[in-house]
């Protein structure tokens, strides 16, 4: 199977179906504009006289159109706004249950593992985990706008049934719908259609308005009503047909990304059989599921229409993976009840995999325990000497859960000392302290605190303060940083992390240039640049630093 052929096609797909969503949207607004110069003036909007003779009046078609396309965009905005609250509403709304960090229930335990092992690898926060407890179907989801506040859900049925592996591949596959961007992507579409359905409201209201002016123009009203009611009905079915599509593609580009994650398509393969093998299915009882459909792993809902399904056929997704499948669905099976060497609930995601992070057990087990978490952070930030480049950002995005559990006011008082601590502390090396200013930067927007800088920079002067941090760093700088220096920093964090991510990869390419220039990649460069790609939520390429 050619996961990258596949990968390309279903970015390509999605691309053209987006912008079928947009001429889909312009069609509508025109189509409004046609019904509203042949109800006021019996002809049509290019034409300059009706057939009584009168001027058309071409300035009110336009005044028209404006209001039609003021009325999409103001309720697009306010659902949009309403959806990037965090991936926790999503999760709530649908009945699930956050997982405890300390959780002692080994299903919980084994799935906590699972994904702090997939954000590990991913060099992305920990996201929340939840739980749907009264769904005995077998799916899971990614919900929420950025990687900080995405969290992923997993039903009961799926826990009562995959197997460790399986558990992977569908972390896996959730994982790459948050790296892929498809949350945003989905909330997007969502609000335009929120926009669509607008216009069959509007048309209701205009129906029965019986105002003023002249007779023929409040004649024309109700007639107008009537015909915004069809063609936003039919809007939101060409747009619901369109965003099944986008999303269809999405699930094959996730399925294909998750197997190139895990480089195991069995795992993965094995969990969409165990759907199948099963009378539930993926089906979500919940009574707002038709809400979220497109965001879950399987098909959450039946839809009589095949065109309208937002995940595609089980037995294609599998053909995809496992070209040589029979087609024969295995037994149901259940899952591991208790525990075994790889997961108990003493053992984390951290310590299995010690390539990838090598901090000892203790530490990991206070990166578990809100009691303990500010504290162990606390010594992860202070004592560089103990930690190689990459994990320090590696124990802030596996101490995400529990320091989410503290009360906000305990999160803000503790990072209030921190920031006071490290502006305190004038006499540290100079490229040490701007990496501690770093991290502190990368916990309060993870913690979605608002960073204290009331002024911003330009995108040019932001890279220009970022190149002149790599460049102190590159001469081993030791002198003391001041705290005008550090408030740019917070300041040009701020804009970078804004910006697309296309640019902020064209970022990280002039950072590792400007530190390769000279053919030696000092330990203080490093770890400089593998802290400000974290602070503007970017990922370094393989092998920057080879």
């Amino acid at each position: 199977m050619d996961f990258f052929q596949h990968q390309q096609d279903a970015r390509r797909n999605t691309g053209l179906l987006v912008l079928l969503f947009s001429l889909a949207v312009i069609a509508i607004v025109a189509l409004v504009v046609v019904v509203a110069s042949l109800a006021f003036f019996g002809a049509l909007p290019w034409q300059s006289f009706a057939t009584d003779g009168q001027p058309v009046d071409h300035g009110l078609l336009l005044n028209v159109a404006g209001l039609v396309v003021a009325g999409i965009a103001v309720v697009m905005l306010v659902r949009w706004l309403s959806l990037r609250g965090g991936g926790h509403v999503v999760a709530e709304r649908l009945g699930g249950e956050r997982i405890s960090a300390d959780t002692q229930n080994f299903q919980q335990r084994q799935l906590l593992n699972v994904v702090e092992e997939m954000a590990l690898a991913a060099n992305m926060p920990v996201p929340a985990v939840y739980v749907l407890p009264h769904e005995t179907g077998i799916n899971a989801f990614a919900a929420g706008y950025q990687t900080k506040d995405a969290v992923i859900g997993v039903t009961q049925g799926a826990l009562d049934s995959f197997d460790r592996e399986q558990l992977q591949g569908v972390i896996a596959h959730e994982f790459s719908h948050i790296l892929n961007g498809d949350m945003r992507l989905n909330i997007r579409l969502m609000a335009v259609i929120a926009g669509i359905i607008f216009l069959a409201h509007a048309g209701r209201i205009l129906l029965y308005v019986r105002g003023g002016g002249g007779r023929n123009r409040n004649n024309a009203l109700p007639l107008i009503g009537l015909a915004l009611i069809v063609v936003g009905a039919i809007g939101v079915l060409f747009g619901n047909l369109i965003k099944a599509a986008v999303s269809r593609q999405r699930e094959f580009l996730a399925d294909s990304a998750a197997v190139q994650f895990t480089r195991n398509p069995d795992g993965l393969a094995g969990a969409l059989k165990q759907i199948g093998a099963r009378q539930q299915g993926s089906k979500i009882e919940h009574k707002n599921a038709d809400e979220a459909e497109h965001l879950f792993f399987g098909q959450a809902l039946n839809h009589w229409f095949s065109l309208m399904a937002t995940h595609p056929p089980l037995n294609e997704r599998i053909k995809r993976i496992q070209p040589d499948w029979d087609g024969h669905y295995p037994e149901p099976q259940r899952a591991p009840q208790q525990s075994n060497s790889s997961d108990n609930a003493a053992t984390t995601a951290a310590q299995q995999q010690t390539a990838k992070l090598a901090l000892a057990a203790a530490v990991m087990d206070a990166l578990h325990q809100p009691s303990q978490v500010t504290q162990q952070l606390d010594q992860v930030i202070d004592h560089p000497a103990q930690f190689k480049a990459g994990e320090r950002i590696d124990a802030i995005n596996l101490a995400m859960t529990a320091l989410r559990q503290l009360p906000e006011s305990e999160q803000q008082q503790w990072l209030d000392r921190l920031r006071q601590r490290i502006l305190n502390n004038s006499d540290e090396v100079g490229y040490e302290r701007i990496m501690q200013w770093g991290l502190y930067q990368l916990l309060a927007w993870q913690l979605s605190h608002k960073q204290r800088s009331n002024r911003s920079l330009s995108q040019s002067d932001a890279e220009k303060v970022s190149m002149d941090i790599l460049y102190g760093a590159s001469l081993e700088d030791t002198s003391a940083v001041l705290d005008d220096a550090l408030l740019a920093i917070e300041k040009a964090l701020n804009q970078l992390r804004q910006q697309a991510p296309k640019d902020k990869a064209a970022i990280i390419q002039r950072w590792l240039q400007q530190i390769h220039r000279d053919g030696v990649v000092t330990d203080a460069e490093q770890r400089l640049v593998v802290v400000l790609a974290a602070c503007i939520d970017a990922n370094l390429p393989e092998h920057s630093f080879s």
